[in-house]
């Protein structure tokens, strides 16, 4: 017997290999299915004084490593409202990460010519304090599809994109 799902469920066979059809479900169920199999992480920015990217710059500093690519989420702290989904780095032929990082793509311009201090400080003015939320992907999964998977979710559930995505 087939199992019934909400018509705003959309299905997509994956670009990573899996061999299998992936099922998009909603923005909060597939960021939890991330985090139950890759490394996550988060902190705030609710300092209008403070600099974005020295806030991004001394948090990556405490959590060290090896160049981070994957997904991160932009949400207003005390609502938990998604403001902007992002992915760092692309796949090169080979299989390798290669391009920005999480910090140096939260650190980098936005819209073409804003800077991510003055980009942030903006979105901090309008919304309040921000939870920056990030997650590592492993090398055999792309930063594009996820970040394409969670904005489908977003856009199934609140028939829009968060609040500072442009496209999808």
């Amino acid at each position: 017997m087939a199992s019934k799902t909400p018509n705003r469920v959309r299905s997509y066979k994956t670009l990573i290999g899996l061999g299998k059809v992936v099922t998009i479900t909603s923005f909060e169920d597939e960021i939890a299915s991330l985090r139950e199999t890759m490394t996550y992480g988060s902190y705030e920015y609710s300092n209008v004084s403070e600099k974005f990217t020295h806030c991004t710059t001394l948090f990556f500093k405490r959590a060290r490593g090896k160049k981070r690519y994957g997904i991160y989420i932009v949400r207003q702290r005390d609502t938990k409202e998604v403001l902007y989904v992002g992915k760092s780095g692309t796949i090169d032929y080979r299989g390798h990460f290669k391009g920005q990082d999480i910090p140096g793509r939260l650190k980098n311009v936005k819209e073409g010519d804003v800077s991510a201090n003055k980009w942030f400080k903006r979105l901090l003015q309008e919304k309040g304090p921000l939870t920056i939320e990030y997650i590592l992907l492993s090398r055999s999964v792309s930063p594009a599809l996820v970040e394409v998977a969670l904005l489908q979710g977003y856009l199934n559930e609140n028939h829009c994109l968060p609040y500072r995505n442009k496209s999808l």
